[in-house]
């Protein structure tokens, strides 16, 4: 396992936070190495398996660069997404999951764009936040600010407004 305590790490289901410790924990009578790791915006932690770490899609934070770059993909215009809203939110579920800023980045601009045309389901809405907050979580991290900073960062570069989800 490559990770230490303090680093700052992107897990692709629940986000970015910090690993705050690496300990033994019993887990059904077993003692077995665990990442405890923070998430950023005090939403709750997460507890994984050292020897499952690196199937866990856990990755350390992007560079400043590549996330500079996700941001400028938040200004660009929106790309079509698919009529049918099933296809659509399994397209925007998967670019959410795969964890990478660039990718989420696109989901959100593109589910923005297509909401300046008609009305988000509450299905997009909930993945439109899920976007949000995990792509927030890593540029928290990587630019030190708070979540609430990094979603109006977000909001402000994608709709010019200073607006949070």
């Amino acid at each position: 396992m490559q990770y230490l305590i303090d680093d700052k790490v992107v897990h692709p289901y629940h986000g970015a936070g910090v690993i705050t410790d690496i300990c033994m924990k019993d887990i059904s009578g077993e003692m077995v190495e665990c990442v405890i790791i923070r998430l950023s915006g005090g939403r709750a932690g997460i507890l994984l398996p050292a020897d499952s770490v690196n199937e866990s899609g856990l990755r350390r934070v992007s560079s400043k660069k590549d996330i500079d770059s996700a941001m400028k993909v938040l200004a660009t215009a929106g790309e079509e997404l698919p009529k049918d809203w099933r296809r659509r939110i399994d397209v925007l579920k998967e670019r959410v999951s795969s964890g990478d800023p660039l990718i989420i980045a696109t989901a959100i601009r593109d589910v923005l764009a297509r909401s300046s045309i008609s009305k988000m389901n509450p299905s997009e809405k909930r993945v439109l936040n899920e976007a949000v907050i995990v792509f927030a979580g890593e540029l928290s991290l990587v630019r030190a600010v708070t979540l609430d900073e990094a979603k109006k960062l977000i909001h402000k570069k994608v709709l010019g407004k200073k607006k949070t989800t």
